[in-house]
């Protein structure tokens, strides 16, 4: 059964647990409220459920408590050298330095360096665009993937993210693994002692299976075979090429994250690539077409966990117990006592 935990008690908790580890108070806290956030909008496998994850990682050095975040402009694109930071907190960074740009040329690419586990992309496009963005954002990660027919993994599920602003709507947000499902789908199955379901994923041997441990330690499954494939090669040439990002030659274990990668943002300015109205009427024009072909329940991408986020900040995260022993654990480990109380149950 799941506990129900106030978001923003829960943010701040999160943030001196990160600060009290080494990591600077601001980028702490960005962190912190990225990743419930994450949770906020529906998303559970990249968000709470990593924090014991980013803690043991900063305690061992894989990820840099102390990190140095440099922006570098050069040859016309930006560049984020993030020293080994968390990731959500980095991302945020560069969203904002990427924008600030964005509102007076147009147009930024920027390549981020060394960054920790961004997590769900959804999550920094979606800033983009509330900043007025037009946002594409990929990044590469270790070989998780299988290729159709083959035993082992050979490429990641580099994940794929955009997002659009909506003129007085929620943003447009789009965000996908290249593979079937995202594998912290997997993840969490297996800590839950679930089963997965068939298509999902290849074990050891190359057979499929159904059993999320023998999965994390096999290969997930491109979505829609050969086309999945060919996404990942993209973000990897965009997001690993690009960065110089070294993943290691296997996949990350079961319940892990990578630690450094590499990612490729994008952000174009409609208003001066359109000129004023211009992009938003032509956007209302073919989403009013999407959503009136959809039926009465249409929705378009970003609508939902957009609404899920609102409600979650009036009612509350649910995270189920397993959770929350890790929060208890990350507390425990950083010196930092798990003290959030849960929400009470509505009368």
């Amino acid at each position: 059964m799941k506990t129900s935990y106030p978001t923003e008690p829960l943010a701040r908790w999160l943030g001196n647990v990160f600060a009290a580890i080494g990591v600077a108070p601001a980028l702490a806290d960005r962190s912190a409220r990225a990743i419930v956030r994450t949770n906020a909008r529906g998303i559970e496998t990249h968000g709470v459920a990593r924090v014991l994850i980013y803690v043991d990682k900063l305690m061992a050095g894989e990820l840099n408590a102390g990190a140095d975040v440099r922006f570098e402009d050069r040859n016309g694109l930006l560049h984020v050298h993030a020293d080994g930071a968390l990731g959500q907190g980095a991302g945020l960074m560069a969203v904002d330095a990427a924008a600030a740009r964005a509102r007076e040329t147009g147009a930024v690419v920027a390549i981020l360096h060394d960054v920790g586990h961004l997590g769900a992309l959804g999550l920094y496009v979606a800033e983009a665009a509330d900043q007025g963005m037009l946002a594409f954002m990929v990044q590469s990660t270790p070989p998780v993937m299988a290729l159709p027919g083959s035993r082992g993994a050979a490429i990641g599920n580099n994940p794929i993210a955009f997002a659009s602003p909506v003129a007085g709507g929620a943003p447009l947000v789009f965000d996908m693994a290249t593979s079937g499902v995202a594998r912290g789908n997997v993840v969490m199955a297996a800590r839950a002692g679930k089963s997965i379901p068939e298509g999902w994923a290849i074990d050891a041997e190359g057979n499929p299976t159904t059993d999320a441990q023998a999965a994390l330690r096999g290969a997930m499954l491109p979505v829609a075979g050969h086309k999945g494939i060919g996404l990942a090669m993209l973000v990897e040439c965009f997001a690993g090429s690009l960065s110089g990002a070294k993943p290691p030659p296997m996949a990350a274990t079961g319940g892990s994250a990578p630690s450094r990668v590499g990612a490729f943002l994008m952000l174009v300015n409609p208003a001066l690539a359109t000129g004023p109205g211009a992009y938003g009427a032509h956007l209302a024009e073919w989403m009013e077409t999407y959503k009136t072909a959809s039926g009465d329940q249409g929705r378009y991408p970003g609508e939902r966990a957009h609404a899920l986020e609102m409600e979650r900040r009036r009612t509350g995260i649910p995270l189920p117990p397993e959770t929350v022993a890790d929060l208890v654990r990350a507390g425990e480990k950083a010196g930092v006592p798990f003290d959030v109380a849960p929400v009470e149950p509505a009368p």
